[in-house]
């Protein structure tokens, strides 16, 4: 029998968040020098799952913004994996994947993501979750529904639009709202209501996983990950901010000794 679950209680990357803090309980503390030198304090386990975080609460801020039309849940639960955002409004039902595209170059081609050269299957994935969703929310409202399958790319340097996918909408964070709600109505209100009663049903989810910790525990736990990430960034700039200034200085010392050498030969 499904497990019960709230998930009006689930929060932005909540999933990779825990992932997050529980790799990181597992690290040994950092020293001195590693702290001065701004040395990550992310292990090679937790950076994948730490970028995901980042990338699913930045999309979550927007879809939370949507306004009181749309209904918006996070993390919802399909068995082994979770939905990253689940979205219902007059416009339809959208279940939204997020790939976290910051600083890197992007190419789309198909079913096939290259984010910074590396083959991505998350256009696949999101086709996926999408249907498990739809699937779902058949079995719940006795009717078949459309569930339109969006894929994310959170803040990309640059975009190449190869071939587009057939079926899955490919968006960067900063077109999501615009594209969302300039998009046409397909549902009245009262069928927006009853699709969001069965969409936040933990019984409407195939073995729908309990959450890991509290939210408000969780999201405590993650932000003093994310102030000591960022604050390793920064120790990290400014040294090497502080390397190319001595290098500046070293290089005009010798050039200026060499200079005097031959004025006074």
């Amino acid at each position: 029998m499904p497990q019960n679950i709230d998930l009006r209680g689930r929060i932005a990357g909540q999933s990779a968040m825990a992932a997050v803090v529980e790799a990181q309980s597992r690290r040994a503390t950092r020293g001195f020098v590693a702290r001065l030198c701004g040395v990550s304090p992310l292990t090679k386990e937790s950076r994948a799952q730490y970028r995901g975080a980042v990338g699913e609460l930045l999309v979550g801020s927007i879809l939370d913004r949507l306004g009181h039309s749309w209904d918006v849940l996070h993390g919802v639960p399909l068995g082994e994996t979770s939905l990253d955002h689940f979205a219902v409004g007059r416009a339809g039902i959208f279940a939204v994947t997020v790939v976290n595209c910051q600083g890197d170059d992007v190419a789309v081609n198909g079913d096939e993501l290259v984010v910074a050269r590396a083959v991505s299957t998350a256009i696949v994935a999101s086709r996926t979750a999408a249907r498990a969703v739809a699937r779902a929310l058949t079995a719940a409202l006795g009717h078949e529904v459309e569930v339109i399958p969006v894929l994310v790319m959170v803040e990309p340097v640059k975009v190449s639009l190869l071939a587009a996918p057939a079926d899955v909408h490919v968006l960067t964070s900063t077109q999501l709202e615009q594209w969302l709600a300039s998009a046409p109505e397909v549902f009245t209100g009262d069928e927006v209501a009853t699709i969001s009663t069965a969409a936040e049903a933990g019984t409407t989810w195939p073995h729908p996983q309990q959450a890991a910790q509290k939210s408000r525990n969780l999201t405590r736990a993650f932000v003093r990950i994310h102030h000591d990430v960022r604050a390793a960034s920064l120790r990290s700039f400014l040294w090497i901010v502080v390397a190319l200034i001595v290098t500046f200085l070293s290089v005009w010392v010798l050039v200026s000794v060499l200079a005097r050498l031959v004025m006074s030969s």
